[in-house]
């Protein structure tokens, strides 16, 4: 039989190993002496760009992770304590044994930012983004923004489009960070600037499109990129 050992095992000596039988263990082995034929390789530790046997071909690649979930193996604790009980084969009560796992909705939105965001801020796809639009009133000092961004914002609701409405009186620059931020899909933006060519400006989250919009077909629109 072909023995190998890990190379960090080299020269070690009183360690524990397997019985080959449950919960059974042997203390007191000597690699040299109990197994003195045994080969040392590197076993244990992987690192990146990691060669395959097979094909002498740099196959393993190492990269970062995020945990989402957990598996636990409780075994018959707590069917003990609820005095949760089974017939066997042979007719005898027995314990189940027992397991759980979560998922952890934090760390998921944690993972969904990690994958989608640039230098400002998180991009959420649109299957998981809190809402749909936001809407950004520039200047809701000023009646015709305020009124139009009202309008839209009444009009999206109406229709079951998940809209966030951001009607400050702030700075754009501000408003466009906090939105950033915030990383909804579409934005609408209602400013006196766009008002002066009857238009408001429909730009993606993620910067890929960017146009103005006739006032009249602004909900058309952005009701047609979010089914697109």
């Amino acid at each position: 039989m072909e023995i190998l050992f890990d190379n960090s095992l080299r020269n070690n000596t009183n360690l524990c190993c397997g019985a080959n039988e449950d919960e059974f263990h042997y203390t007191g082995m000597n690699i040299e002496r109990d197994y003195g034929e045994a080969e040392y390789h590197d076993l244990a530790k992987t690192t990146d760009g990691g060669i395959c046997p097979k094909c002498n071909q740099s196959a393993l690649a190492i990269s970062r992770g995020i945990e989402v979930g957990n598996i636990f193996q409780l075994g018959d604790k707590y069917t003990k304590a609820m005095n949760m009980n089974y017939l066997d084969e042979n007719g005898a009560l027995n314990n189940p044994i027992m397991g759980c796992y979560g998922i952890g909705v934090g760390r998921l939105a944690a993972s969904i930012c990690q994958a989608h965001h640039d230098d400002f801020g998180p991009i959420w796809p649109l299957s998981v983004a809190p809402w749909q639009v936001q809407i950004c009133c520039v200047r809701a000092d000023v009646t015709e923004s305020k009124a139009l961004a009202d309008d839209l914002y009444e009009k999206f609701r109406k229709i079951d489009i998940e809209v966030i409405y951001d009607d400050r009186i702030i700075s754009a620059g501000v408003m466009f960070s906090d939105a950033d931020l915030l990383g909804i899909p579409i934005r609408v933006i209602v400013s006196p600037r766009n008002l002066k060519d009857e238009c408001c400006e429909v730009v993606f989250r993620d910067k890929s499109y960017s146009e103005k919009i006739h006032i009249t077909k602004v909900i058309e629109t952005v009701s047609s990129l979010l089914k697109r």
